[in-house]
């Protein structure tokens, strides 16, 4: 890339990820009765300069595209009008590593950085689970192991397996699931904030508290930051890389990422694993479609895939008592499970309508990216029929 290239990269909207640090630690946005993505939040393309600009992989993959088929036709036509009506910025129903339909609403292009928001969680999850592969971490490793400043600290005796099903037992902080407070935010829009300090405070790594005792790791679910950030922290100290070099060499470079991206770290470059991550529309496509892939191997990075695709633990039993993931009965490994529109689907979820949904029986996904979250439910719906219309078979050109 040009110098001239990565400089603009890095100056065009500093001041809009600074509004997205605001939001997430103050008052993340809502409207129509539910979460919102500002545009310049989610279409934000460069951040500070300490922020990592990831880079093409070697070895692009390639994304087909192809019409839809007969039996496919009324459910392309249903996502062109909800595209149309709906606040999406950009939509796509993929079979494979094949897109049949795709479309983007301005100001949001193919050239478009999106901000995956949690949709970053399950990026976190890949690089936990490279990292199980290559003999860096196990399930079992506790944070305090790895982790010195989690010694003696609850948070510390978390597991992996603990914190990738959101279940270290630490405290809940904010409402919106983040943890930092508007001091720290402004710390971090200055460069001021380490994620390790952070981690490591009493107010993040003290027991939550339940009923009538302090919870114990893996004893209860609850969705908060702090649990991806600090598998992030155990991914780079055990692999002794930034976490976003880890993330280009495990996941955009074997998935096949064909443009720059950008990831959110700290002046130290700790990685921010509970989001961070910005692509093209079709990256997050290939992110898709790759983990999708993976699933269907026999061998350690595809085993670690379908579990985290699986459910793991829990959500509350009471869609109404639930405080994140109302429409989820479970939770894989940072992978939300068992939507109660589209059964036998996983999802990736950010805030604002940020969506990766996979189907278990076959290679049908759906991406999302939208500037509100109030119309998703219209999404599950057609990820559901969309994972049920007739297969195609290109070799044919019939649907069976």
């Amino acid at each position: 890339m040009k110098r001239t290239t990565k400089h603009s990269l890095r100056l065009l909207a500093a001041a809009a990820l600074t509004f997205c640090a605001q939001a997430m630690a103050q008052v993340t946005p809502v409207a129509d009765g539910g979460a919102a993505a500002p545009d310049e939040w989610l279409l934000a393309k460069t951040g500070p300069r300490w922020f990592q600009i990831t880079q093409p992989s070697p070895n692009p993959s390639t994304l087909n595209t192809r019409a839809p088929s007969a039996g496919e036709r009324a459910l392309v036509d249903r996502a062109r009008t909800l595209v149309g009506q709906r606040p999406a910025k950009a939509f796509a129903l993929m079979d494979g590593n094949t897109v049949v339909y795709s479309a983007f609403n301005a100001p949001a292009d193919s050239e478009s950085l999106f901000f995956g928001m949690s949709m970053g969680k399950t990026v976190t999850a890949m690089a936990v689970g490279q990292a199980i592969c290559a003999g860096k971490l196990t399930l079992q490793s506790k944070a305090g192991d790895v982790l010195p400043e989690l010694q003696g600290k609850a948070l510390g005796n978390a597991t992996v397996h603990d914190l990738l099903r959101m279940a270290s037992g630490a405290a809940e902080q904010n409402g919106d699931s983040t943890i930092w407070t508007p001091e720290q935010t402004k710390d971090w829009n200055q460069g001021l904030l380490n994620l390790a300090e952070l981690i490591a405070t009493d107010r993040i790594s003290k027991a939550a508290r339940g009923a009538f005792s302090e919870y114990k790791p893996g004893e209860a679910f609850a969705y908060k930051s702090t649990d991806p950030m600090t598998l992030g922290l155990m991914v780079s100290r055990a692999t002794g890389m930034p976490l976003s070099q880890w993330i280009q060499e495990q996941v955009l470079n074997p998935m096949g990422a064909a443009h720059p991206g950008l990831y959110s770290q700290d002046r130290a470059k700790n990685g921010l694993g509970d989001s961070g991550m910005r692509l093209r529309m079709e990256d997050w496509m290939r992110f898709a479609a790759w983990v999708k892939e993976s699933s269907k191997k026999s061998e350690c990075f595809g085993d670690f895939v379908k579990a985290a695709m699986a459910k793991q633990i829990g959500n509350d039993r009471n869609p109404a008592a639930r405080k994140h993931g109302r429409m989820f009965g479970g939770y894989g490994y940072l992978v939300w499970t068992e939507n109660t529109t589209a059964p036998g689907t996983a999802w990736a979820t950010g805030w604002g309508g940020q969506r990766i949904g996979w189907n278990y029986g076959n290679d049908r996904m759906v991406v999302v990216f939208s500037s509100r979250e109030a119309w998703i439910p219209e999404v599950y719906e057609l990820a559901r029929e969309w994972g049920q219309v007739a297969r195609y078979t290109a070799q044919q050109g019939v649907d069976l």
